[in-house]
């Protein structure tokens, strides 16, 4: 009888996330960014080509871990969404979708590839963290709790990574905060958008939860983190243009970056 009411409760749950626009999009774009983890891969091996190491890692742990977490969202979107087309939206995103370093046209250096590889990291470990604070469903819950572990460990790489470029670049404060709210512009704009892009369209007959626009998504989920990420400061700085209505974008300063200890407190310790 107990089991019978544990499973009548988690059918009513999956049954109320099912109308849930927020969820939907988010997991679904989600599922796509971690599925596509061979293109960015891709794109870096030639930048890290004088560390071998780490592009051995890239391949072996971060493409491997991403690329498992992917098909996880993948599995719980297709089950709480059976009408939702997944590789069909996929194709559409993978055939659009070219991942860049996230200023736009501009040079960059080792360094500020790692640095850009820190703020992407920290970023996903704010949002599964949120997620785990607010999912309904414990299975959800504790995919969340994995995936913001996970991609805070991916970051700590990341971070000791840029330690290592600091000795051969010269770096400074400035152009680092400036690269790293770019990158976060860029990752709003460029690669969630492009994400959220095919939601929309690929349906087995009509949409079973509310439409909304892209900018509305991101308003939306502006509010989401704030309301369930429990950000640090320096989360908070890295979620700026997130979190701000939108403005002007500064113009991204030439390549120097120096990182002092803030860089070690982006993201806070597992889910939390």
């Amino acid at each position: 009888m107990t089991n019978q009411r544990g499973q009548s409760q988690d059918a009513r749950t999956r049954a109320l996330v099912r109308f849930n626009g927020l969820t939907f999009h988010s997991l679904a774009a989600a599922s796509f960014l971690e599925t596509a983890v061979p293109l960015h891969v891709n794109r870096l091996a030639p930048v890290f080509a004088a560390y071998p190491d780490v592009q051995l890692w890239l391949e072996q742990v971060w493409w491997a871990g991403r690329a498992e977490l992917g098909r996880q969202l993948r599995g719980h979107v297709e089950a709480t969404w059976p009408e939702f087309d997944w590789n069909a939206a996929y194709r559409e995103f993978h055939d659009q979708y070219r991942p860049c370093s996230g200023l736009r046209g501009r040079h960059l250096t080792v360094a500020h590839e790692a640095l850009g590889l820190c703020v992407t990291a920290a970023q996903a470990a704010v949002f599964y963290r949120a997620l785990a604070h607010s999912a309904d469903e414990p299975a959800l819950r504790d995919l969340a709790r994995r995936a913001a572990r996970d991609h805070a460990g991916y970051f700590d790489f990341f971070r000791a990574l840029l330690e290592r470029c600091k000795r051969v670049e010269r770096v400074g404060f400035g152009a680092t905060w400036r690269t790293a709210i770019a990158i976060s512009r860029s990752a709003r704009d460029d690669d969630v958008a492009a994400a959220f892009e095919p939601l929309v369209r690929n349906w087995n007959g009509t949409s079973i939860v509310p439409a909304f626009g892209y900018p509305e998504f991101r308003d939306r989920m502006a509010q989401f983190i704030q309301r369930h990420a429990a950000l640090g400061a320096i989360e908070r700085l890295l979620f700026r243009p997130w979190l701000e209505r939108e403005r002007a974008a500064p113009v991204p300063q030439a390549p120097v970056v120096r990182t002092g200890r803030w860089l070690s407190h982006a993201v806070q310790a597992g889910a939390a």
